[in-house]
């Protein structure tokens, strides 16, 4: 066979369709059947059209190739190698790829969040500002807190930022004020905190409150000022009211020939029966407590599947089926059921005191999905096992499941508050900034296991 690729090299923007034209020719002498598959990193994104080139000896057909990149990270901007497999059904041995080169031309999307939008404090507040790269090329942002004149100083640390493609970077914030309320009541000073990307024109700006209490406050004054009238009051009339007792009785003299008691003398219990005190009967014993209802135990969780709900849906996965500390939670496309150890299975515990759950692996019993400390990257980590039954788990270890509609659920991270999102890879699951409204690569669908 003969085949060639007009043109071989080609370029297209995230978003939009561009197309090549793939000529084979059977060069043999019997009727042959050619199938033809896109491989190489640009397969995902690949389409061709028709997919089978049916061909008598000496003919020659065409097939369209189209390339549709995403307009996310995923289409990484530069050159793409890709190639299109043509495998001949009778002559599989012929088999031959024809090769060429894609260039994905980069785009920029950056969003930025301040969490929290209000802080407190008295003295000093932290927050932080998430800077997500969803563009396809690496970004750098620098950062500066703009001061509402002397009553904030806003200081980032780091004052810039790199972020990958798909990935997030995070900075901390410090907020100051210029001076301590020591009574007054609550006090908001707005702050603004500018995000300027490298390249563009305008920076983006976040806007913020910094909410500053007295040290005293209000009521603790006016029960200060309470107490104190009630004391001087006391005091004024402890030293004035003094009373004077006066009367005019005088003794009078007994009459003569009586005789006066004697002093020491007890008086005769007989002579006034009536001054003794009644027996009281002794009080009922209370009526004893009714007896306490045994609430019925509740069963202990399932195993369940986490499903993603883009492309037919991915399964999240502990890679490997591996039990290590540190193992890194990917997805899968296909259900892998046993092979790894049940690596596709999870517990989930919910905990009600506060609406949180924790996710144990059901191929490493006693580890949780966690967020690796200082990133975004979902990992494996063995739990204490009280505070796995107890829910007393560190708030990156535990999630928030948010009903998104139609049997649809978002897991939220309590550390960060960003969203498990579907990064269509086995490498690596990450948290992201939650977006508004649906949104396949955040909306998961939780089923029971068996």
């Amino acid at each position: 066979m003969w085949t060639s690729l007009e043109p071989a090299a080609i370029t297209v923007d995230p978003g939009s369709v561009a197309s090549v034209r793939l000529r084979v020719r059977n060069t043999g002498d019997t009727v042959e059947e050619y199938r033809l598959r896109p491989a190489g990193a640009a397969a995902g994104w690949t389409r061709v059209e028709p997919d089978v080139l049916r061909l008598y000896p000496g003919a020659e057909g065409t097939a369209q190739v189209e390339f549709s990149p995403p307009r996310t990270s995923d289409s990484a901007a530069g050159p793409t190698p890709f190639g299109i497999r043509v495998e001949p059904a009778e002559h599989p041995e012929i088999r031959d790829v024809v090769e060429g080169q894609i260039t994905v031309g980069p785009f920029t999307e950056l969003r930025c969040e301040l969490v929290p939008l209000a802080v407190r404090g008295r003295w000093r507040a932290k927050a932080a500002v998430a800077v997500d790269n969803l563009g396809n090329q690496p970004l750098t942002v620098s950062l500066s807190g703009r001061e509402n004149g002397d009553a904030l100083t806003v200081e980032p640390e780091p004052t810039s930022v790199q972020a990958a493609p798909g990935r997030a970077a995070f900075a901390k914030l410090g907020i100051r004020p210029g001076t301590v309320s020591w009574v007054g009541g609550t006090s908001k000073h707005p702050f603004t905190l500018s995000v300027q990307r490298a390249g563009a024109p305008e920076p983006t700006e976040l806007r913020g409150t910094y909410i500053q209490p007295s040290v005293l406050p209000r009521w603790v004054m006016a029960l200060c000022s309470l107490l104190l009238v009630a004391a001087l009051a006391f005091v004024a009339l402890w030293f004035k009211a003094a009373p004077t007792v006066l009367t005019s009785a005088k003794e009078k003299p007994a009459p003569a020939g009586s005789k006066l008691p004697q002093e020491g003398k007890k008086p005769d219990p007989a002579a006034s029966p009536s001054d003794k005190p009644s027996e009281k009967p002794p009080p009922a014993p209370p009526p004893p407590p009714p007896p306490e209802e045994k609430k019925p135990e509740e069963e202990g969780p399932k195993q369940q599947t986490i499903r993603s709900n883009i492309n037919g849906g991915w399964y999240l996965q502990a890679n490997g089926g591996s039990q290590v500390d540190g193992t890194q939670i990917g997805q899968n496309p296909q259900w892998t059921g046993d092979q790894f150890g049940r690596n596709q299975w999870w517990i989930i515990h919910h905990y009600p005191e506060d609406n949180t759950v924790a996710l144990e692996s059901a191929s490493a019993p006693g580890s949780v999905a966690q967020l690796k400390p200082n990133t975004n990257e979902v990992e494996l980590w063995t739990a204490d096992p009280e505070q796995l039954k107890s829910g007393r788990l560190p708030p990156h270890q535990k999630w928030r499941l948010a009903d998104a509609a139609d049997g649809r659920t978002r897991i939220i991270n309590m550390r960060n508050q960003e969203c498990l999102t579907d990064v269509q890879n086995d490498k690596g699951a990450l948290s992201t900034g939650c977006a508004e409204g649906p949104w396949d690569r955040q909306d998961w669908k939780i089923a029971d296991g068996q």
